[in-house]
């Protein structure tokens, strides 16, 4: 990796990250328990096969296993917006009464359970130049410029403001 100029190694650093994400859905996927504590050991095995391969080094597993992490919490974020979205189209004018109960009941259980995980991405999502993101928009948290990444990259400086710190949607 010596020999690599900076572009090329935010490439391959790039294509490392994309083949940790496939795996980790591989990994996923061929498990038999479908929850969120068995996508987080998902990301651990994958990190494990990757290093002990020589893929990643031991840092680097770190590092995506990190991004991953993030990148899946930001995700959860999204699908409470999701959520919060059809709790607003479900309201009573629009679905008769015998089914609102019971839609009610659902929506409000998942509701709950998506806003706590919400709250901890909230608090927990930075993202800040130099590190690996998969693709969605970035919003500089300075001066609110939007940056749209098409595919996982490396998080540039902010081209408006310099700034290193952003947040993230899909």
């Amino acid at each position: 990796m010596d020999n690599l100029n900076s572009e090329q190694l935010k490439e391959k650093l790039t294509a490392q990250y994309d083949k940790f994400a496939a795996k980790t859905h591989e990994v996923f996927v061929a498990g038999r328990e479908k929850s969120k504590e068995a996508l987080h050991v998902a990301v651990e095995k994958t990190r494990e096969q990757m290093t002990a391969l020589g893929e990643l080094s031991v840092e680097q597993g770190k590092q995506f296993q990190h991004y991953m992490h993030r990148d899946l919490d930001q995700t959860s974020r999204d699908l409470h917006k999701l959520g919060a979205q059809a709790k607003d189209r479900l309201n009573p004018s629009r679905i008769g009464a015998g089914a609102l109960d019971s839609m009610a009941a659902l929506l409000h259980v998942g509701s709950d359970a998506l806003l706590v995980l919400s709250i901890k991405a909230d608090e927990a999502l930075t993202y800040k130049a130099g590190e690996l993101t998969s693709a969605g928009t970035l919003t500089c948290s300075k001066c609110a410029h939007v940056t749209d990444i098409s595919k996982s990259s490396v998080i540039r400086l902010c081209p408006a403001c310099q700034n290193d710190t952003f947040t993230k949607s899909y």
